[in-house]
């Protein structure tokens, strides 16, 4: 209970989203990160105890990234067109601000953090990229690991002192979970 979380790609403030449950039932309060601006208003609504972020988090800050996104599947927009066209063709491109997890939790006075959810469609790297973890070193991770990235996820958490926590492995195969290794 009362837990922080920072959760990048979190398109809309309730479907399919992995920290909707920890504010509505655990009271925890965090950042929601999402280039996609449509989603402000019903985060401000309904999600008083979690600031909207409208950002693309990636491995460098005051730039600006090409996304893809299809308008009746938001949750595939991807810096990928190939990706977010492999649900339907017809991906619109949208030209968004750039930031980098560590200029974002600083920003927002952020020291330390419980979970970190990132499901950002192939930009995952990129994202960890810019993230000291060893410095903010959540307690949890969820993070999407499609085939394309996943090795690279996999070895980025290792050379960080975390380890794959396999229970979850059978009940959800598109995440990874993560949690540092206890000396």
């Amino acid at each position: 209970r009362g837990g922080v979380f920072v959760d990048v790609g979190a398109n809309h403030y309730k479907n399919d989203s992995t920290t909707f449950y920890l504010e509505e039932r655990l009271g925890w309060s965090g950042l929601a990160v999402e280039p996609l601006e449509q989603f402000a208003a019903e985060y401000k609504q309904f999600r008083p105890k979690t600031t909207f972020l409208p950002f693309f988090v990636s491995d460098v800050s005051d730039a600006r990234a090409k996304l893809y996104v299809l308008d009746k599947h938001t949750v595939v927009s991807s810096s990928d067109r190939k990706f977010t066209e492999r649900t339907a063709s017809g991906a619109r491109e949208m030209d968004v601000p750039t930031i980098t997890m560590n200029d974002l939790l600083t920003k927002n006075g952020i020291e330390r953090f419980d979970f970190l959810s990132m499901d950002i469609e192939l930009s995952e790297p990129k994202a960890l990229s810019g993230f000291d973890i060893t410095r903010f070193r959540p307690e949890l991770v969820c993070i999407e690991a499609h085939s394309e990235v996943r090795q690279w996820i996999l070895d980025y958490f290792a050379r960080n002192g975390y380890v794959l926590v396999g229970k979850y492995l059978e009940a959800d195969e598109h995440n990874l979970y993560f949690t540092p290794l206890k000396p």
